[in-house]
């Protein structure tokens, strides 16, 4: 299964911390979207998708969430709740994030421009593509008008 937990650099001074990301050093990949979520009760679920096409970079900013990743043989769950480690996720990766916390403030980086068409909502469509029962498009590459 393509992931990995990063431990991120940080500085310390008397009145803060700071961690700097940075594409292709600790961030794997060149940042082309952003976005963060927050406010989720705690009995939601977000993700129950796949992506063709993107990586993702998460990292809890503030309290804490789980993530289940998949890849259709196993499934992890991993918990994130430090603002000094990320969880990178490579493509083709089913993914729900849940048990956010009250306070949880969810970062996510990508490699990819939104595409709705790389998507994949259905978890057995999701198992068909991986095991060889469809096939893949990269449009990844794709330019944003």
């Amino acid at each position: 299964m393509d992931y990995k937990l990063i431990d991120f650099n940080f500085f310390n001074d008397k009145d803060s911390v700071l961690v700097a990301l940075q594409n292709n050093v600790n961030c794997p990949f060149e940042i082309k979207r952003v976005f963060y979520i927050f406010d989720v009760p705690s009995i939601a679920t977000r993700g129950n998708h796949a992506n063709k096409d993107s990586a993702f970079l998460m990292i809890a900013l503030k309290g804490s969430c789980k993530v289940k990743i998949d890849d259709a043989k196993t499934s992890q769950i991993i918990t994130l709740d430090s603002p000094k480690q990320g969880l990178y996720l490579g493509k083709m990766l089913w993914k729900q994030m849940y048990d956010f916390s009250k306070d949880c403030v969810l970062l996510v980086l990508s490699d990819c421009y939104y595409n709705k068409q790389e998507y994949i909502n259905d978890y057995n469509e999701f198992c068909l593509l991986v095991r060889g029962g469809g096939i893949i498009v990269d449009i990844c590459t794709l330019k944003v008008a």
